[in-house]
């Protein structure tokens, strides 16, 4: 039922046709609704936002509400990995910019009660794994927790360091049809979402500002305020504790929040090659050594962080950490094992927890659940299997997926009941709450859909903080069986109001920056190895990308003056360029489509397709250090991959020289770029050194004596090495051999020339850190020196008159920079023994 004053009241929603009234907005009865009451009226705290979307201009602020948070949430790169969709790696996220709106007193009631849970869970934990005495009382039969894949034997004994097993929980709550909140699931293993939740109020706050401050919104960003003080104080030993985030990789699904926070919070984020242990501590393995990690931040799972205690095929975590955590050496947030209170079962023993560890009443109830390891509850979800919810005890098996009793068919439903039969204990049954409704814009519409919030709780000064606001998700079909973000579930921002509006209200997230993680030899040795191979990646292919953009001028003889013997020559280097040859008698025609076959082969190492997919493969790994503006790059580069023929796409050329632009005029210039600059400085110097011996030194039949390299051949240098029109515009058109080569080898001031390149290398050599190895470091730079002073002393004029001398120059350089290659790699990234300079 509707009443007068809503039904006249429009609000224009993007996609439909014209205005859509309130009056499309039906309320589903069964269920309870948020935005409107049981006569159809606005409830009290949902006014003002409402309002100001049937306001005279409502129709601007709903379509630049959708346009906008669309164009943020891509052009913040905001993703969700979907393991079953085909097209998941980098989903972008999915928003509703209409909030889910909760008022103040509510919010206290919510808050109490989800604190009250954290501490009974973090109190059962640390039984568990300590004396078990509720499960000596019976309170928790212990085949739940002993029967769990997450109850890790290894871990027993453990004393947390830093007080708490669980400091960050997630609870999952729904709105029943009378009103009340009940909680849904329980999140102890290393919940995520709360990274998105404070993305989805960041975009939100620019699609509805006013609303957001007039309204009095709570904010969140104090919550990780409080959440990064409280990492920093959880190993107190250490005046300037280092804390880490442990993500398994880009692969994972929730990757790009790890990236988020750990950047928000200013804390290296860290795959478990970046750790290793001793004497029961961890080091972060640095380009400045090993630095000892005070805390972990946890978002690998408990049973893959340790290959040698738990699981031996895990290659995500650090071998040795649970002797650490057992040798009190080292925080971890969450505890490992926390996962073990991740079963749908323990919700059945809620009340007498709570009542046994806390002396009081539970305050938050759970949903109506049946253990079927106990008789009388098995024979309960047996005889109401057809309104039930049967739910596996340990999802981590794998063994079924959630079942509705519902829409089971007999035969189903018979198959089931054998089941539960056979195997008890491997079966809990729930009450199928209808969800409650909020309103959102889906499928062009103003429409109630059903939801779950999803909490978030941090430790925090000896006690659990709720954040004001949360993750709300929901099935955009309008279903409730199953919400979630695996599924295609939107999220929503959720507003807590305040008594008063939030626009002097003071944002501590960001008070106090850290600034210990910024220090040149606490770059992690794997980002400085990646982003090294990434300039490496990025060069090699803007090489063969130019080298290919010649090649219909080769064919043509445009550029080497008519001479069949150079346009021949020119195309087999363009083929050594992508680690091929060619037959003999191979003519100019063939020569260009075997060129052009090759570089779209994907499986050919040295061809375009194969350095473009190396390129995106170090992209994907470091995109999380880099600005928005290379992720949207890219994003494009991927496309281009993905149609097979990248020398093709108009602007492939165009999207390699922005990347390279943002790497050389965005990115602070910290030992990170360093290593960027020198993987591109090295791939270049190797690049002119291979066209200068493929051009000067042709082959030739054994006995014949060798001839000075021609004009046309000195030219054809000048333009594959990008250097033609600066040369002219230095040398007048002059084309002598030695001038040439004085150009291209020994003018320190030609930006594409080999002086230019090796003292740039020695540049950034002498800026590395030294403590790491005091004498391979010196030996690294002596090799630098010795390269920039081969080039320097070289004369060109003899370079272009005895091929032998050439022969020998340009063979001692490739070795030098193959050396630097080497040793860079062992004294940096592997931190292997290196011998000193020769």
């Amino acid at each position: 039922m509707k009443s007068e004053a809503m039904t006249d009241k429009r609000i224009l929603v993007p996609g439909a046709r014209g205005d859509v009234s309130f009056a499309t907005y039906d309320a589903d009865e069964r269920r309870y609704d948020e935005l409107l009451d049981g006569d159809g009226l606005l409830r009290a705290h949902w006014q003002g936002l409402i309002q100001r979307l049937t306001a005279d201009k409502a129709h601007d602020i709903a379509r630049r509400a959708l346009e906008l948070t669309r164009r943020l949430i891509v052009e913040n790169g905001v993703a969700y990995n979907v393991y079953a969709d085909p097209q998941g790696a980098d989903r972008p996220w999915a928003l509703d910019p209409l909030p889910l709106v909760i008022s103040q007193e509510e919010w206290r009631g919510i808050e109490t009660g989800v604190v009250q849970r954290a501490r009974v869970l973090e109190a059962l934990l640390a039984d568990l794994y300590g004396p078990q005495r509720l499960l000596a009382e019976g309170l928790v039969p212990p085949e739940l927790p002993f029967g769990h894949p997450n109850f890790l034997w290894p871990c027993h004994g453990l004393v947390p360091h830093g007080a708490s097993w669980l400091h960050v929980y997630a609870a999952d709550l729904a709105r029943a049809p009378d009103g009340r909140w009940w909680l849904l699931a329980d999140r102890t293993q290393a919940p995520s979402g709360a990274g998105y939740a404070l993305e989805n109020r960041d975009i939100v706050e620019q699609v509805l500002p006013e609303a957001i401050r007039d309204l009095g919104v709570r904010r969140v960003s104090d919550f990780f305020g409080e959440m990064r003080e409280s990492l920093r104080s959880r190993y107190d030993d250490s005046a300037e504790p280092r804390v880490v985030f442990l993500t398994p990789g880009p692969a994972n699904e929730t990757y790009f929040e790890h990236a988020y926070l750990a950047r928000l919070l200013g804390h290296p984020l860290v795959e478990g090659a970046d750790l290793t242990t001793r004497d029961r501590q961890v080091f972060l393995r640095t380009v400045g050594g090993l630095k000892r990690v005070d805390t972990i931040v946890r978002r690998v799972d408990s049973g893959f962080c340790d290959p040698l205690e738990l699981n031996p095929h895990s290659v995500l975590g650090v071998p040795g950490l649970v002797h650490a955590a057992h040798g009190d050496r080292v925080a971890l947030a969450n505890q490992l094992g926390a996962a073990a209170l991740e079963s749908a079962c323990l919700l059945a023993f809620a009340k007498p927890l709570c009542r046994a560890v806390l002396g009081e009443d539970l305050r938050l109830p759970s949903v109506a659940t049946w253990w079927c390891g106990q008789p009388s509850a098995k024979e309960y979800v047996l005889e109401n299997l057809h309104a039930l919810v049967i739910k596996p005890s340990f999802r981590e098996r794998g063994a079924f997926a959630t079942r509705y009793g519902a829409l089971l068919t007999g035969r189903e439903r018979d198959a089931l009941t054998a089941d539960i039969e056979a195997h008890p204990g491997e079966y809990c049954g729930q009450e199928r709450l209808l969800l409650g409704t909020t309103p959102a814009w889906s499928a062009g519409r103003l429409g109630p859909v059903p939801f779950v919030m999803r909490l978030f709780v941090a430790w925090h000064d000896g006690d659990y903080r709720v954040m004001p606001g949360g993750l709300t998700r929901f099935d955009p079909t309008g279903a409730d069986a199953i919400v979630s973000l695996q599924r295609g579930s939107v999220t929503k921002d959720t507003w807590v109001l305040s008594a008063s509006p939030t626009r002097d209200a003071p944002a501590t997230m960001l008070a106090e920056p850290i600034a210990v993680y910024h220090r040149p030899e606490s770059t992690p040795s794997r980002l400085a190895d990646n982003l090294y191979w990434l300039g490496r990646y990025l060069e090699r292919t803007a090489q063969i990308s130019r080298l290919l953009d010649r090649l219909d001028p080769l064919v043509r003889n445009e550029i080497v003056a008519l001479d069949a013997a150079v346009v021949k020559d020119s195309l087999r280097i363009l083929l050594a360029a992508q680690q091929s040859s060619a037959a003999d008698d191979a003519t100019t025609g063939e020569l260009a489509a075997q060129i052009r076959l090759e570089a779209d082969d994907p499986d050919h190492p040295g061809s375009l397709a194969a350095n473009l997919g190396q390129l995106i493969r170090v992209l994907d790994q470091v995109k999380v250090n880099l600005p928005p503006e290379f992720w949207r790059i890219l994003r494009r580069l991927r496309a281009i991959a993905a149609q097979g023929h990248p020398q093709l796409e108009s602007d492939f050329g165009q999207q390699l020289a922005i990347l390279e632009a943002l790497g050389s005029e965005t990115l602070a210039q910290d030992m990170g770029w360093r290593f960027l600059k020198l993987g591109r400085r090295i791939e270049r110097a190797r690049h002119i050194v291979f066209l200068a011996d493929e051009l000067l030194l042709p082959e030739r039949p054994e006995g014949e004596p060798a001839a000075p390299p021609s004009e046309f051949r000195l030219q054809t240098l000048l333009h594959f090495t990008d250097t033609l029109f600066t040369y002219r515009s230095i040398y007048h058109g002059v084309y002598q051999p030695a001038s040439i080569l004085a150009w291209i080898i020994g003018a320190p001031e030609n930006p594409r020339g080999l002086c230019f390149q090796a003292e740039r290398i020695s540049a950034h050599m002498a800026a590395l850190p030294e403590v790491l190895a005091p004498r391979a470091v010196p030996a690294l730079r002596a090799t630098a020196f010795r390269l920039v002073s081969n080039i320097k002393l070289v004369d060109p004029s003899a370079l272009a008159g005895d091929p032998q001398l050439a022969q020998e120059f340009f063979t001692g350089a490739e070795a030098l920079l193959t050396e630097l290659n080497n040793r860079l790699t062992q004294v940096y990234f592997s931190h292997s023994e290196v011998p000193e300079a020769i």
